[in-house]
């Protein structure tokens, strides 16, 4: 009898427990109504007495109730149940974390170093305990001359069958096999040796060496050797993962290459502005839908890293004006009307030179067409050839307009256009044709006012 009046029941478990009953005892009462040997009266006085014992029942549970919710020791008792319950998780928790933990250290134990060999390696300079059989195997690491010549000579059918199978950007200029390498070339851009056997696979690529085309007069640029290891890096695993790796390798080199160009020629020009061409020129950077002044594109740098991540963003172009003064008398100072040229990457991320305006060649007599050169990019040659092309066009127009005045042009040798200078400064225009690619000689314009006696028209470099 001890022992049953400790055991405990929960609250939930007693009201359960009471409605089963009730709901068992008004079942029973329902089915003995349904049978014709209890008259009305006894089956009114068993549902009375239902009704009372159920009534009785639900007032007790509602006193025990209200009873639990105002003694003390019932409330602590339940949180003292509910700590004990956390406890016990938190002490499952802690075990199974224990029994997981003991298998990962297993793996996690530190090896024992052999220490007095590595010092006496390191004194020494040699191992005196290596066993005897490894002198025995005679194994060796690298062919010999002779087995070299066969092997590379497959490794060249390899590469060269390799090659065809895949389709090549038709930018790359240059594929040459020798020696078991392949090498890819894009002229003005980049330089790639290749060979197969990325780890251990011999159908894919792997690259041994790369080289930057891309320079300016001090010559070309350099990546630091861990950037450009963790290029090669990337470069190897996407083209590992790709169906069209020449593709993936042109575009990421390309785009890095025309990233740098741009901050080559960026560069150029802030030291221009800085520099002898500090009043004489503006520039201005133009993005999408967006126009930068020159005083503030300086701010602006452009990624050097190679990173694919703004592949989908277009470079932007770059507005280099010049003769500010152009037409000062006639349309107020806006800088709009000033000629200018536009270097930008197209649509085919392919450098452009674009002028604003049609301008000849003195060279050639048609119509002038700009590039860079990407090997040695010299925005100052570019400007200079600009300017170079437009006074010849300007000076064009005025000849043809003073050779139809009858006035001035009386003979064919009134209006002449030629270069100026005679025959004993030869020797320094020759000097100014090689440096600046032969659009740095001045050209002028002679009207003959009488006699042997000119009048010289010239325009001027800086302010047209």
């Amino acid at each position: 009898m001890a022992e049953l009046g400790q055991q405990t029941v929960e609250f939930s478990t007693l009201v359960r427990r009471a409605a089963e009953d009730s709901f068992l005892s008004l079942k029973e009462l329902v089915e003995k109504s349904k049978s014709s040997e209890q008259s009305d009266s006894e089956k009114k006085i068993s549902l009375l007495k239902y009704i009372v014992k159920t009534r009785q029942r639900m007032l007790r549970l509602h006193v025990l109730a209200k009873w639990c919710h105002q003694v003390p020791l019932v409330q602590y008792c339940q949180q003292l149940a509910a700590t004990l319950s956390s406890h016990d998780t938190c002490f499952t928790l802690a075990a199974d974390s224990l029994f997981f933990m003991h298998d990962e250290l297993q793996q996690a134990r530190a090896p024992i170093y052999d220490v007095p060999s590595a010092i006496d390696v390191l004194l020494t300079g040699n191992y005196q305990r290596l066993p005897k059989c490894i002198e025995d195997m005679g194994s060796q690491s690298t062919l010999t001359e002779e087995e070299q010549v066969p092997t590379l000579k497959k490794l060249d059918t390899l590469l060269r069958s390799k090659l065809l199978e895949v389709s090549l950007p038709k930018e790359i200029s240059k594929v040459t096999v020798s020696d078991g390498t392949a090498l890819l070339c894009v002229d003005g851009e980049f330089k790639v040796l290749l060979t197969l056997g990325y780890r251990g696979h011999l159908s894919m690529w792997r690259i041994l060496h790369m080289e930057l085309l891309v320079g300016e007069r001090s010559g070309p640029v350099k990546l630091e050797e861990m950037r450009r290891h963790a290029l090669g890096d990337d470069l190897e695993r996407r083209m590992a993962a790709s169906d069209n790796p020449f593709v993936i390798l042109y575009s990421i080199l390309h785009e890095l290459c025309v990233a740098l160009i741009m901050d080559t020629v960026m560069r150029q020009v802030q030291a221009l502005r800085q520099g002898r061409w500090k009043d004489a020129i503006r520039f201005e950077l133009i993005s999408e839908g967006t126009t930068g002044q020159g005083v503030n594109a300086g701010s602006m740098q452009l990624n050097q890293d190679g990173d694919s991540d703004s592949a989908g963003l277009k470079m932007p172009a770059l507005k280099i004006m010049y003769w500010l003064d152009f037409d000062k008398n006639t349309a107020g100072s806006d800088s709009t009307s000033s000629p200018f040229i536009k270097i930008e990457s197209g649509q085919d991320l392919q450098i452009k030179c674009i002028h604003s305006a049609f301008v000849v060649d003195p060279q050639t007599g048609k119509e002038a067409e700009f590039s860079l050169d990407q090997s040695c990019i010299d925005v100052e040659n570019l400007l200079l050839r600009a300017i170079a092309c437009n006074k010849h066009t300007r000076l064009l127009e005025i000849h043809k307009e003073l050779s139809k005045n009858a006035q001035i042009c009386q003979a064919a040798g009134d209006v002449i256009l030629k270069c100026h200078g005679d025959e004993s400064d030869s020797d320094s225009r020759q000097d100014s044709k090689s440096s600046t690619g032969g659009y740095g000689v001045d050209e002028v314009l002679l009207v003959r006012a009488y006699g042997l006696s000119y009048i010289t028209l010239k325009i001027d470099i800086r302010f047209g």
